[in-house]
């Protein structure tokens, strides 16, 4: 039983960083799943499709849930493609040229409606150490996005 006991006091708190990363890895996967779906609707249906933050607050743009939706209308109203939940627990942030922009608009051909060669990043960050490394997710002019490993607290 004492085997057991001290082999449980190892185990745990492997298995809640594990299940914390994978935590991460899902919301960022979600965010990149939004980007990729507003770029192939914004080609099918022949014009401009956004991810619009539903409830954006300082330094947390995106962490109150977002939408996909057509045109470029600034709220999450209609006409709602998708939603995705608001993140209880952590930070999606805006950072470089979509710091403080709470809608990433695609237009026809999948290409984000950005500056040329803006430098466009969504930060994810948990609520402290435990959840670290956070995730970046970088899009680029032509709209791909690619999500790496972040330090969020060195």
């Amino acid at each position: 039983m004492a085997i057991a006991a001290v082999l449980v006091s190892f185990a745990l708190p492997a298995f809640n960083n594990f299940v914390s990363q994978r935590t991460m890895a899902a919301r960022v996967n979600d965010f990149v799943l939004a980007v990729n779906y507003a770029r192939s609707e914004a080609a099918r249906l022949g014009g401009v499709v956004s991810v619009q933050a539903a409830a954006a607050a300082a330094d947390n743009e995106w962490g109150g849930g977002y939408c996909v939706v057509a045109g470029n209308p600034g709220d999450c109203d209609a006409p709602v493609l998708r939603t995705f939940a608001p993140l209880d627990d952590a930070t999606l942030n805006g950072d470089g040229a979509l710091d403080g922009r709470t809608t990433l608009s695609f237009n026809s051909r999948g290409m984000l409606m950005l500056a040329a060669g803006a430098d466009a990043r969504v930060e994810l960050c948990g609520a402290d150490a435990d959840d670290d490394p956070g995730r970046e997710v970088r899009i680029s002019a032509i709209g791909r996005p690619d999500a790496n490993e972040l330090v969020c607290f060195p």
